[in-house]
């Protein structure tokens, strides 16, 4: 019966292990057997004819620019940790603790940076900061001290707070309020019964989200490569070395490895988040006094300028063009522009993002169900793999695909997949495929076993069980992943950098490509892609909103 019950977990583990765990060995493997150029092998006294083992690993870390990525890697996704960290946690407790006028916009607002793609952000900091930035136009004194480390730090900071904002607030809104009313009770301040009552809830999503910004941070590619020309970084090293394989595999090693790092850590952290907020949920928010609730107005209104003034900006790069005598240009005019490539490229995305979101959803339900009914010893496989596919930096993904599938492989059924479509699938969605199964898995996990000994007493095989009971309880979160997939998969750009070709070009690349010489065209392509993921959004809101709905009137008595 173990076994049988198991079975799905065991079928599930194989498509995880050729797609997910045998590229990062393919990766590895050509990190120790690929040459590197000749005149490397010449530099290190090697005959380039005859490289010893590991010749890619070992040139890479004998390099100086890659000791100098690796700290500046470290140093970015350390201080991105401590600055969204903080970011989001300020937001958290602002819009999480007391209900005042507002507040429900003002948290909507904060998960807004997820509807931005990283590419965006990029641009949209780029014409906030650049060198004709609107910043300096209001705050001149401000150019001379904002270095591009700091303009990529700034990214990371807006981009990825959110993490911290959304873990910390779901830990709140489940977490047991009694230990707080009593601090207050025996007279405690603020600062006393935050530490005494507070801290120990946030504590623990606190430091998950910091590991989860810190492995983000060391992925990111587009905000160092595109406003910090004076830095290195493992991610733009990586692209920079495209003509060298051996160097190139050993980079991606060294970056997988600072990720992969941080991940056992984070895996302890998620567990003691979910223990910490055990309790009883409560009903509501206290509402706010008079004079606190004017408070925490004021500083909404102050932490909404931050959030909503980069999409403004990446909007606003459709009016002007960069330099001295800047052009302005109308927005009719530029869509006009708009040649056959931008919009097949836009449209590739789309249909690229919207394949993702249904595999990936469908791969997810399946998970959650597989992993409830399965040992742990089949649910391993799986478990290992997702948690991989999180981990992993998206340059790092790619260049494992292309160890594993540019060439004719058995796992491919034979075909070269480099330069295709699938290839490009295939890498999405092995960045998203965490961002399905984590809340499809917390939502089955919850749904406890009394629906399904409910629906077998009633003779209902598992099929139809599935479909007629589980599938409805779960489909708001399969559907909330689905959409994050989505808007992951249409923007990515580190690894399209990588994997595509002129016939499978995404709009990231496209929008990068034109960004140089015509920004108002790259805006107008981003603008585009902002919209997209907003509608998927809200569509994905309404569906969810009027599922409830429906739930609800099925409850009430005639």
């Amino acid at each position: 019966m173990t076994s049988r019950r198991s079975l799905p977990a065991l079928l599930l583990a194989v498509p995880i292990l050729l797609y997910i765990v045998y590229p990062l060995g393919a990766m590895l493997a050509e990190s120790v057997t690929q040459p590197v150029l000749n005149f490397r092998a010449t530099q290190m006294g090697w005959d380039p004819a005859h490289q010893p083992f590991g010749a890619g690993l070992r040139r890479a870390l004998f390099e100086d620019k890659t000791r100098d990525a690796i700290w500046g890697t470290l140093k970015l996704s350390a201080l991105s940790a401590l600055t969204a960290g903080a970011w989001g946690l300020g937001l958290a407790l602002l819009w999480t603790r007391r209900e005042f006028p507002g507040r429900r916009f003002f948290a909507a607002l904060g998960f807004s940076p997820m509807l931005m793609p990283p590419l965006v952000g990029t641009l949209a900091f780029d014409a906030l900061t650049g060198e004709a930035g609107a910043l300096w136009q209001v705050a001149p004194f401000a150019k001379s001290w904002v270095t591009p480390f700091l303009r990529v730090l700034l990214v990371h900071t807006y981009s990825f707070g959110c993490y911290t904002f959304a873990y910390v607030a779901a830990a709140l809104d489940d977490a047991d309020t009694s230990r707080e009313e009593a601090a207050r009770s025996l007279g405690g301040g603020v600062l006393k019964t935050f530490f005494a009552a507070t801290w120990p809830t946030v504590r623990a999503p606190l430091l998950a989200a910091a590991l989860v910004t810190f492995m983000a941070s060391a992925a990111s590619f587009s905000a160092p490569y595109m406003l910090d020309n004076s830095g290195r970084y493992l991610t733009v090293e990586i692209i920079n070395e495209k003509g060298d394989t051996g160097l190139q595999r050993g980079l991606s090693v060294l970056l997988a490895a600072i990720s992969l790092g941080a991940l056992p850590l984070f895996l302890y952290c998620s567990s003691s988040a979910q223990l910490a907020t055990k309790g009883d949920a409560r009903r509501g928010l206290p509402v706010a006094r008079k004079f606190d609730a004017r408070v925490r107005i004021a500083l909404s209104a102050l932490a909404a300028v931050p959030l909503l003034v980069p999409p403004l900006m990446a909007v606003a790069g459709i009016w002007t063009r960069g330099g001295s005598g800047a052009e302005s240009s109308s927005l009719v005019k530029v869509f006009r522009d708009f040649e056959s490539e931008d919009w097949n490229a836009l449209i590739r995305s789309l249909i690229y993002g919207a394949t993702v979101a249904l595999i990936c959803m469908s791969l997810a339900a399946a998970i959650a169900v597989a992993l409830k009914r399965a040992s742990k010893g089949a649910a391993l496989p799986v478990e290992t793999g997702v948690m991989l596919a999180m981990a992993l930096p998206g340059s790092a993904v790619a260049v494992a695909l292309l160890s594993a599938f540019n060439a004719p492989s058995w796992p491919a059924f034979g075909v070269a997949l480099g330069g295709g479509n699938a290839i490009l699938i295939l890498a999405y969605i092995v960045r998203t495929l965490p961002l399905a199964v984590r809340p499809a898995r917390a939502s089955y996990d919850a749904l406890g076993d009394d629906v399904f000994f409910a629906a077998s007493s009633l003779g209902a095989r598992a099929g139809r069980t599935f479909f007629k009971v589980t599938l409805p309880l779960i489909f708001p979160s399969l559907l909330a992943g689905g959409v994050l997939c989505f808007i992951a998969a249409a923007g990515e750009y580190v690894s399209s950098a990588l994997l595509y070709s002129p016939n499978t070009q995404p709009v990231s690349v496209r929008i990068y490509e034109v960004w140089r010489e015509d920004a108002p065209k790259a805006h107008a392509l981003a603008l585009c892609l902002m919209v997209v993921c907003a509608v998927a959004a809200l569509i994905s809101r309404i569906i969810n909103a009027r599922r409830w709905d429906s739930r609800d009137e099925k409850k009430s008595p005639s």
